[in-house]
């Protein structure tokens, strides 16, 4: 049997979506649920309130849930309203109704320390599951939401699979009539809801609000069911054409059922405390004191750890990279620290203080890059403290062969003129949907015509365990980025402008004994995605496939796309099909085999995206192999009518063949041609397809903006 990892708190408001989550969530080998929790308003006449969280019709049906299921029902009487509208909750705010969900939850984990959990019946409002996500992460607590992004005749049909018997207790939306549909069962009305969803439009499990449910039994009821006795109807609205309605129900009968007596009633438990306070977000460590030594290179006073750093700013694109080095052992903490206070100062300084506090809530995209994979919690840990928790970046995260005695590099992508346009997707909860991202950072961020999408690894939603088996795990690591794509809003075969698949070599020899390469795997995945869209766009993503020492939870794989919203950078209404060049070039050198690669993605007079892998037996004439890719550089530039001026951001990457003086040589041509930060990452091996093994890839994307034309 799997370990218990969670004891669940269910919120229930007596519907249907709750109590199917909390059914769900008792399912689970490694969990159970403890109790229950419910808000209620506070005066116990009152029906329905004006919330934006809580269902409270049929509330006074609530507290018999104790009974029926031989649970403890935690009941808060709501005191706020909804105050706080914005989409994202943060730490709260003082007479917001959530603070009264935040009220009642500390009190069942006070009085149940085995309470370590919460579910959820949260579909598809990222209003509601935020502010769980929120208060659960205040209290400690994993947030559950079983039913998140299931389809909507999906919930009605595991409603019924699963025996739920709930009636219709408020109608409001065209199709339903509150004389005729109230009090009938999701069972009787079924039918009904999906033609009114078919007819116009809205949700047939009535997730925009066209109706709420009482359960009145359930596999969960255990001990008892109820037995509705005494209704009124109380019509809202007479439009002729979306009138509305709600039932109050006057009398109940609690219903044994059989064996059910051997079975204790569960307690209704009033909350009556306040809502605990909300600590203050983790705070850093000690400020460090740095020392200049070299341009680009600071001391951290005391110790040995030495910070490189590189900044640049290209219109409203900020690039930054820090390696930290030190040859002491087990200074990883110290490295990371370092890293983001010099990065605070680097950022302050470009931008001024007002500009650099704005700015670190528009990261768009983070790399983490470690010597060692199993330094991950201690650098995580300080990530925290330093990256904004409420719509942070993306991440991907790998370990690979820092140069010398790094220890940790960190690079962060700003996009300064992101505006409202800036949507990040953070889901905390686990779920069949997507892999959560417990932390400060999201599944992806939208912002200005691109979205950034986390590094996917092959891990079971619903558990964040690695699925086994190379194929297996790697095909999970596919869903789970078409999964965040779809949600982003811009598919991955359809939209995906540049994608970097990840390989760990710690399984090469696992690989050589089953006869799969992981790249190759995930490359006839993401091909498989690709044929299944429709893509309409004539050209084809920009691909990178690199080699790590390894990846987080020793994954196999790792996959994380930059894709294409609307029509991309700058984009306007006019149709974009793109255009796409593949050129193998053979280079005259030492070597028969010397060979340059490259593609690109542009539209004309708005953006590129480019890729140039060189691959040589051994790199000798770098002048000849530097005049060739810069060479490449400026022709694509010039096919998508951009100068040097444009070019925001580059990557190079290089095999172990290749040292550091070499790359930097290149690195170094590169940043006097065009006035850029070059990211340079060491790899085991990268190429642009899985075929073609490079000594070098480079990355380049340019676009033009309303600051920098």
């Amino acid at each position: 049997m799997p370990e218990r990892r969670y004891a669940c708190a269910a919120l229930v408001s007596g519907g249907k979506d709750g109590v199917l989550a909390a059914i769900e969530t008792s399912r689970r080998a490694d969990a159970t649920v403890a109790c229950l929790v419910n808000l209620c308003p506070r005066d116990a006449a009152t029906r329905e309130l004006d919330s934006h969280c809580f269902q409270t019709v049929a509330h006074e049906c609530v507290g018999a849930f104790a009974a029926c299921a031989g649970l403890d029902v935690y009941r808060r009487r709501i005191e706020g309203r909804s105050k706080a509208l914005g989409l994202e909750y943060g730490d709260g705010e003082e007479g917001d109704e959530v603070e009264d969900l935040r009220a009642a939850l500390a009190a069942a984990k006070r009085e149940r320390p085995d309470v370590n959990s919460v579910c959820s019946g949260a579909i598809l409002s990222d209003y509601q599951r935020l502010r769980v996500e929120a208060v659960c992460a205040s209290l400690g607590l994993t947030s559950l939401a079983p039913l998140w992004r299931v389809e909507q005749r999906e919930v009605l049909r595991r409603v019924e699979a699963e025996g739920v018997d709930a009636r219709l207790v408020k109608v409001a939306a065209m199709g339903l009539d509150p004389g005729k549909h109230l009090g009938m069962s999701i069972a009787d009305a079924r039918e009904t809801l999906i033609r009114v969803e078919d007819e116009y439009g809205s949700h047939c499990a009535g997730e925009g609000g066209e109706f709420e449910t009482l359960v009145v039994d359930c596999p969960m009821f255990a001990r008892a069911s109820l037995a509705i006795t005494e209704t009124r109807t109380v019509k809202t609205s007479e439009d002729r054409f979306a009138p509305s309605g709600h039932l109050v129900i006057d009398a109940f009968d609690v219903v044994l059922k059989e064996k059910g007596g051997e079975i204790a009633p569960g307690r209704v438990i009033w909350v009556e405390d306040d809502a605990p306070r909300v600590r203050a977000s983790a705070t850093a460590s000690a400020t460090l004191e740095f020392t200049a030594e070299t341009e680009g290179c600071v001391a951290v006073t005391g110790t040995t750890c030495r910070v490189h750093h590189t900044i640049g700013l290209v219109g409203s694109i900020l690039s930054v990279s820090l390696r930290a080095a030190d040859p002491a052992s087990e200074t990883h903490e110290t490295c990371a620290e370092a890293i983001f206070q010099t990065m605070r100062a680097l950022v302050a300084e470009k931008l001024g203080e007002d500009g650099a506090t704005e700015a670190w809530r528009n990261v768009a995209m983070t790399h983490v890059y470690l010597d060692d994979m199993s330094q991950f919690a201690t650098v995580n840990g300080v990530y925290s403290r330093y990256m904004p928790p409420v719509a942070p970046s993306a991440r991907a995260c790998v370990a690979t062969c820092l140069p010398g005695d790094a220890k940790v590099q960190i690079d962060c992508l700003f996009i300064l003129d992101g505006g409202n346009e800036r949507k990040s997707l953070h889901v905390q909860s686990l779920s069949s949907w997507a892999p959560a991202c417990i932390g400060p950072y999201g599944q992806s961020i939208r912002v200005n015509g691109l979205a950034y999408v986390a590094g996917q690894i092959g891990m079971e939603p619903t558990t964040l365990d690695l699925v086994p088996g190379i194929v297996a795990q790697l095909d999970r690591a596919m869903a789970s980025a078409v999964a965040v794509a779809d949600i982003t809003g811009a598919p991955l075969g359809e939209r995906a402008l540049a994608v970097t698949f990840y390989t760990s070599a710690k399984y090469n020899a696992d690989y050589e004994a089953e006869g799969v390469h992981p790249a190759n795997v995930m490359s006839a995945s993401f091909e498989r995605v690709v044929a299944q869209s429709g893509r309409r766009f004539l050209w084809r993503p920009t691909t990178t496939y690199l080699t790590v020492t390894d990846l987080p939870k020793n994954a196999i794989g790792e996959i994380a796309p930059t894709l294409l919203v609307g029509t991309g950078p700058l984009g306007d209404e006019e149709s974009f099909d793109g255009e796409e060049t593949l050129v193998r070039e053979s280079v005259r050198g030492d070597s028969a085999c010397d060979v340059m690669e490259s593609t690109s993605v542009r539209r004309p007079g708005r953006f590129l995206q480019c890729s140039i892998s060189v691959k040589r037996a051994v790199l000798k004439s770098d002048e000849l192999t530097n005049g060739h890719i810069l060479a490449r550089i400026a022709l694509y530039l010039g096919e998508a009518e951009l100068t040097a001026s444009h070019v925001s951001t580059c990557r190079l990457y290089h095999n172990l063949s290749v040292d550091s003086a070499l790359s930097e040589t290149l690195a170094s041509a590169i940043r006097r041609l065009y006035d850029v930060p070059i990211i340079v990452v060491p790899v085991v091996a990268c190429g642009l397809t899985p075929a073609t093994a490079a000594d070098v890839v480079i990355e380049i994307f340019a676009r033009r903006d309303d600051r920098h034309t």
